[in-house]
């Protein structure tokens, strides 16, 4: 027996333990036995993409990009291309002359970012005067990311060999010089994600956004146009993982924003909908609200799969629109509001399944899926397709809570990111 046919009987397996039908859940496996063809017959090519340029550079058949992106993903050679189209970065709208003109007046404003961040490293260095001295506002918000960005920017994970070039400063070590190369890119992790403390003074920086920064930095050489792309994908409805205090966004005293704890909990509710036994069981680990999943989560799966595997699932997210903070009822390709995401993270937890009704305790559900989520070594296009098919079972969960309805955080708005 092969290696997808095995794959196809264990989920069929878990999915009848867990309460579907056994024509349902035959149809949820057979899912990852069909994907790799699939992936290979629709991914976006070089040619695709270019045909879907006109002469003047506009970004023609949007739409077919985008699926091309969901299905198969999108080369790496590509990627600092497409993402910012996919993004919102640049405008589809936009020929080829607009868009340098673009690239040039976010390269300037991304500099201003930065030549801020200077300034408020040089107020910190002064020594303190004698009587009361008044503080820009800037300057707590900035003191306090800054720190914890210096500890974490060491201890995120990047790729030699494959990690962008410094694009900006034109140098960098000899390539065989791997300690000299990842200093460089670390400096570079670090001043993308100083530099949006500044733009986003309620999030400022917490832990888990090196994370999500590495991925784009990775693809896309230009520091600014990758700083923007992580802006735009943070600003939106990821970026409520990573407010403190959430409360404290809102837009008006009736609203009552999400934190990563509704997101959390509504991971717990896909979970009950497809597979109420092991929602049971995790309700008996005192599990029930999501909170063992907390890591996946917040770094989007960037800890829980391989590096390119990392990429691809972000291709499909862009590609959905997932990060888009309205929720897009009946939108073909998922249509925002995260919800593609929460349910791959569900998809991914179903699939492990036995090791997690093993469980006997809360403490060993924590230990368990931080070690052996990471080595199951997850195809991101399985786990897309998984996803998509919970989705459907699910009926739009997550729907009611849209932009405007008092559900979601204050955002990031286009102008905001230009």
């Amino acid at each position: 027996m092969d290696a997808d046919a095995r794959s196809k009987r264990a989920m069929t397996r878990a999915l009848v333990a867990g309460g579907l039908g056994l024509g349902l859940a035959l149809a949820l496996a057979s899912t990852a036995s069909r994907s790799r063809s699939k992936r290979q017959s629709k991914r976006l090519t070089h040619d695709a993409w270019y045909s879907a340029l006109d002469v003047d550079g506009r970004v023609g058949k949007l739409q077919d990009v985008r699926m091309e992106a969901l299905e198969g993903g999108i080369p790496h050679s590509l990627r600092a291309e497409v993402w910012p189209v996919l993004l919102g970065v640049r405008e589809v709208s936009s020929t080829s002359v607009e868009h340098e003109q673009g690239k040039r007046a976010r390269r300037e404003r991304y500099r201003e970012f930065r030549r801020r961040c200077a300034e408020l490293e040089a107020m910190l260095s002064k020594p303190v005067g004698k009587g009361p001295v008044k503080l820009p506002s800037d300057l707590g918000t900035f003191t306090e990311a800054s720190k914890v960005i210096a500890n974490d920017a060491p201890r995120t994970p990047l790729a030699y060999g494959l990690f962008a070039r410094d694009w900006e400063a034109g140098t960098l070590p000899g390539e065989n010089d791997e300690a000299d190369w990842q200093a460089a890119q670390r400096k570079r992790l670090t001043r993308v994600l100083e530099a949006y403390s500044i733009l986003d003074p309620a999030i400022g920086y917490t832990q888990g956004m090196s994370d999500l920064a590495a991925v784009f930095l990775q693809n896309i050489s230009d520091e600014s146009e990758a700083f923007w792309c992580f802006a735009k994908f943070m600003g939106g409805s990821y970026r409520c993982h990573f407010l403190i205090n959430p409360n404290e966004s809102a837009r008006s005293s009736d609203e009552r924003p999400e934190g990563v704890s509704d997101r959390l909990r509504m991971v717990s509710e896909i979970i009950r909908i497809v597979d109420t036994p092991m929602h049971k069981h995790l309700k008996f680990l005192n599990a029930h609200e999501g909170t063992f999943a907390v890591r996946p989560v917040l770094v989007l799966m960037s800890r829980e799969l391989a590096e390119r595997e990392t990429e691809l699932l972000w291709d499909a997210l862009i590609a959905a629109g997932d990060f888009d903070p309205t929720v897009k009822k009946g939108e073909k390709l998922a249509g925002g509001g995260a919800r593609l995401f929460l349910h791959i993270v569900a998809a991914a937890l179903i699939d492990m399944r036995s090791q997690i009704m093993a469980c006997k305790k809360f403490d060993e559900l924590l230990k368990m899926i931080a070690r052996k989520l990471p080595a199951r070594n997850f195809a991101a296009h399985d786990l897309v397709q998984k996803g998509r098919q919970l989705m459907r079972l699910t009926r739009g969960i997550g729907e009611a809570r849209e932009v405007g309805s008092g559900g979601s955080p204050a955002t990031l708005t286009l102008r905001d990111l230009r």
